[in-house]
């Protein structure tokens, strides 16, 4: 007699018997938030919500607001999954040994949830946060700053955990970047740091460090160094360390790896563009997700609650824009060839359309756009706009049939997670890093309206590509609400922006 599997029971009783899970980052930093109703997923980013980078909630008595805010109804909900270190909450009896365990967290009860809660290892729900890209992965890579128990890099296969090293055995990459931002003075908390170390490496000049070091050596490295001395010996001495950097985790990647493995990379130090280019070109399989950082756990932890219960995989569609705000209507396309006019003419635009993109990368949704050829480009943008270090890059959105017409590549890049050599830099400076470098991203029609400006653009200049950059301003969050871009517009000198279908001016709306 055939087994009655649960999952095709809920298929014949319809939707409505789908399984209904909640899943939760809520402490440290970058806290979020997906509820999946087997049908639908929704995604919730704190910090865009109330314009405060890298928020986070860790106060367990407020959840309720919040819950209560995005709809969760707790009668409905079916199973909780939660990111917890247990060294820093002792009232939550759990272990932090098991990839996994259903914890009692009385607060959840008296809020009216009667469903279990789960515990999922930090570094687990990293790994399992790869599910929307809609790869069957052989082996799943984590490093990042700290996970739980200070666990810095995991390496998992099949859902089992084969790999672990700590921070204080092995030097946490993200963690050190972090640290030598805040001692050579940058703006901004310990979290941005590592992305600015990284820019910076590209000023440096190349000199020998007279040894190798290894992840056992890292904060040698790094720390051994007197961060005092003056700012070219400071950053010729970052080109090279991280240089070194780069070659001990690629060595590790290819030591643990098969050329046919299919790869899955998250965690904060997936974030490292340069790393990830490195890697992508020896072992082509490699996929890393968009919201690789803090703020796909929650993503993870209700793909490990699917799996828990038996339930389909989730619908993927709209990915990754899946951010719980969305702009009143679309763009006509009227609005769509006004835009590419004035981007055309120099202007600074700023283009709000449908759910905001997970992760911190503006992928044409949530994006400061402006021509890729100006010469002082990044200078003006930076003066009017932005107002960050003058040494960060800005990224380009490229139309993916011509992206090996302007960049040292082949195929996707769709998350602006590698960096390549700009062909023609001369031509593109806006775009180019002092390296001669760019971080594309490659745009299809997937991406809908954005991909129409581009084409308008491309019918107006020739050029298939756009500076992109993200809808905020210096040390802010992504913009999470029309309130907050028309903010932004008010407090910079941007020239327009557009939400939906509705062009706003500096001095009116349209």
């Amino acid at each position: 007699m055939t087994p009655i599997v649960f999952s095709d029971i809920l298929r014949v009783l319809g939707p409505s018997f789908f399984m209904k899970f909640l899943g939760l980052r809520l402490c440290d930093h970058d806290s979020n938030i997906t509820y999946t109703d087997g049908i639908t997923v929704k995604y919730f980013c704190l910090e865009r919500s109330i314009q405060h980078k890298h928020y986070g909630y860790n106060r367990l008595g407020g959840w309720k607001n919040i819950f209560n805010s995005i709809g969760v109804n707790p009668d409905e909900i079916d199973a909780i999954g939660i990111s917890l270190d247990c060294d820093r909450h002792p009232h939550v009896e759990c272990n932090s040994e098991k990839l996994y365990e259903e914890i009692d967290i009385k607060l959840f009860k008296w809020m009216g949830f009667k469903c279990p809660v789960y515990r999922i290892d930090h570094h687990y729900a990293h790994a399992l946060s790869v599910w929307p890209l809609s790869k069957d992965t052989t082996i799943d890579f984590v490093f990042d700053g700290w996970g739980d128990s200070n666990i810095c890099h995991s390496i998992f296969r099949s859902d089992e955990r084969i790999f672990k090293r700590t921070s204080d055995q092995w030097g946490s990459f993200a963690d050190i970047l972090g640290r030598v931002g805040n001692e050579i003075g940058l703006n901004g908390g310990l979290l941005d740091h590592a992305g600015k170390v990284m820019a910076l490496k590209g000023y440096g000049k190349d000199y020998s460090l007279g040894k190798r070091y290894s992840f056992e050596t890292l904060n040698e490295l790094w720390y051994n160094f007197d961060y005092t001395q003056e700012y070219q010996d400071v950053v010729n001495f970052i080109r090279n360390a991280h240089e070194e950097s780069e070659r001990i985790h690629v060595e590790h990647f290819l030591n643990n790896t098969k050329s046919d493995d299919v790869i899955s990379y998250s965690g904060g130090t997936a974030q490292n563009t340069i790393i990830n280019t490195m890697i992508k070109r020896q072992r082509p399989n490699l996929h890393i997700p968009p919201h690789c950082n803090d703020c796909g756990l929650s993503l993870g932890i209700v793909e490990f609650l699917r799996k828990m219960f038996d339930q389909d995989p989730f619908d993927n569609s709209g990915f990754p824009f899946w951010q719980s705000d969305v702009s009143p209507n679309n763009p006509s396309e009227k609005t769509i060839k006004e835009t590419a006019e004035r981007l055309a003419n120099g202007e600074i635009v700023g283009w709000y359309q449908g759910h905001g993109e997970i992760g911190p990368r503006a992928l044409g949704n949530r994006s400061i756009l402006m021509r890729p050829d100006i010469k002082d480009g990044k200078d003006i943008l930076n003066s009017r706009v932005k107002h960050r270090e003058h040494f960060r890059p800005f990224g380009a959105s490229v139309l993916l049939d011509k992206v090996s017409d302007y960049f040292d590549w082949t195929g996707e890049t769709p998350y602006m997670l590698y960096v390549m050599d700009v062909l023609d830099k001369q031509s593109f400076p806006s775009i180019t890093h002092v390296d001669g470098t760019c971080r594309p991203q490659t745009v299809t029609e997937e991406n809908n309206f954005y991909h129409q400006l581009i084409i308008e653009f491309e019918k107006l200049t020739g050029i298939p590509m756009l500076l992109n950059t993200s809808l905020n301003n210096g040390g802010r969050p992504i913009c999470g609400s029309p309130d907050d871009a028309l903010e932004l517009l008010a407090t910079s000198e941007m020239d327009m922006l557009v939400i939906g279908d509705n062009i706003c001016y500096n001095n009116g709306v349209k």
